[in-house]
């Protein structure tokens, strides 16, 4: 029997917070810690000795949850159904969990429970229909979702020149030339993405899974397009880039967290309204949900890119070749709200020309925080995301317009922060400053660039 002295009032504000993480709720607690095994195992003790309340219940899924472990969390409240009495925000937190956990169909008929049960009050109902919208798109066997961007961009040094003085031609330091210095510069830039999933309802959860990714910006000193050579403005580039392959479990019984799509890939570029590239290549990624708190993750690519000779790019067309990559990544929910994502890569590229062609590592580091609105109590939660990168570019061979003795090698720094502040639901303003120090053991090619960024993105 469920204990009906235990007040409904105790059980929301913990196992409601569940529910917040989710639905991007205000009231979520930004303290929130994961317990310790102590704290667990005397929650569950407390459990043993009162079978019968839903506080001892209640407490015991939210420090399950709390600790990373939804599949427990979702067997402590499903025990609680079984009195006739059992609250009705149970199925709403059971609908959350189930989403969490990546099972759609359960979730939905969690959420659709709850919204029929009557008791259940306004802001759990206005809770329950919000997942519950996106879980019904989850469901569809047809799935679109994509975002657009709209941004006002300034930089420091866009085009990457020099900072130094003094460059290098054929082996000589000679004076930079006057108008090659860095100049600050601002653009408008678009940017869209969409991805869809077409659910082949296989055993093996099959889909085919399409994105397509556009870009174009245009600067503000930019007033005309000239392809004769030696310009120093930035390019305005329009980017069409996309994959398409087939998504699915090898293992579903014996590996269930595992998932392989092996994928076409696709994309050109222009630059101020001329060609630029072209690239075509085949894929492989894949994710693997080890627990419910840590995703592994890995790419491997390749691709042909094929350059444009153009007038007012030298040797542009010694600039394409055979590019291979290969990324892995883990993404760890420290604790509710929190993500730590740590990346890892390689790339190795053998250009048209000696000079052209590269390998080298690459790693990237990113905390990603989502809390309560600070300017309002009932707003939806920011979200900033901290991230720093580095990458090492050893070039294979010497440029003799530069330096026929020397061969280039670079190391790139990039930091970032990105602040995303909902305007609405589906409607975000978006702050992002980056930071950008290349460091070549030649002259010609070391810079820094520092940018903002203003934007607006819509989702859907």
């Amino acid at each position: 029997m469920i204990d009906k002295k235990a007040p409904v009032s105790t059980l929301r504000p913990r196992v409601l917070a569940l529910c917040l993480a989710v639905l991007a709720a205000p009231a979520l607690a930004q303290t929130a810690s994961v317990p310790t095994p102590q704290e667990v195992d005397q929650a569950f003790r407390d459990v043993l000795a009162n079978v019968g309340s839903v506080d001892a219940h209640s407490k015991y899924a939210t420090l399950l949850v709390r600790s990373g472990n939804y599949e427990g969390g979702i067997a402590a409240l499903e025990g609680l159904l079984l009195g006739a009495d059992a609250p009705s925000s149970i199925r709403l937190e059971l609908g959350v969990l189930y989403y969490r956990l990546g099972s759609y169909a359960a979730s939905e008929s969690y959420l659709r429970a709850a919204l029929a049960d009557p008791r259940l009050d306004t802001g759990q109902a206005a809770q329950a229909q919000s997942l519950l919208r996106v879980v019904e798109q989850r469901n569809r066997s047809s799935q679109l979702s994509g975002s657009v961007m709209l941004g006002l961009r300034g930089q420091s040094n866009p085009t990457g020149a020099s900072n130094n003085d003094l460059v290098y031609y054929q082996g000589v330091a000679v004076p930079r030339a006057k108008d090659g210095g860095a100049k600050s510069d601002t653009d408008t830039q678009i940017w869209g993405k969409l991805d869809h999933v077409l659910d082949l309802d296989k055993q093996n959860e099959a889909s085919v899974v399409t994105s397509l990714v556009v870009f174009a910006n245009h600067y503000n000193s930019v007033s005309n397009y000239s392809v004769q050579p030696g310009s120093t403005k930035p390019f305005d580039i329009a980017i069409l880039a996309g994959s398409t392959g087939l998504r699915f479990k090898p293992s579903p019984s014996g590996t269930p967290g595992l998932r392989v799509r092996p994928h076409l890939l696709f994309g050109s570029a222009s630059a101020n309204g001329s060609g630029y590239f072209t690239v075509g290549g085949l894929g492989i990624d894949g994710d693997y949900r080890s627990s419910e708190t840590l995703v592994w993750g890995g790419t491997l690519e390749s691709s042909r890119l094929a350059f444009s000779s153009r007038d007012d790019i030298a040797n542009a067309a010694l600039q394409g070749g055979n590019r291979q990559i290969l990324r892995l990544s883990a993404t760890v929910e420290t604790t509710i709200n929190q993500f730590l994502v740590v990346e890892l890569g390689y790339a190795d590229h053998d250009g048209n020309a000696a000079y052209t062609g590269f390998r080298g590592p690459q790693a990237r580091l990113s905390y990603v925080v989502s809390y309560a609105s600070p300017l309002s109590a009932t707003g939806l939660p920011w979200t900033t995301t901290v991230s720093g990168s580095g990458q090492g570019r050893d070039y294979r061979g010497a440029d003799p317009t530069v330096d026929a003795r020397t061969t280039r090698k670079d190391t790139e720094w990039r930091w970032s922060l990105v602040q995303s502040i909902p305007l609405a639901r589906s409607l975000d303003l978006q702050v992002q400053m980056e930071y950008t120090n290349n460091a070549s053991n030649l002259p010609n090619y070391s810079y820094t660039n520092s940018s903002g960024t203003l934007s607006v993105v819509w989702k859907y």
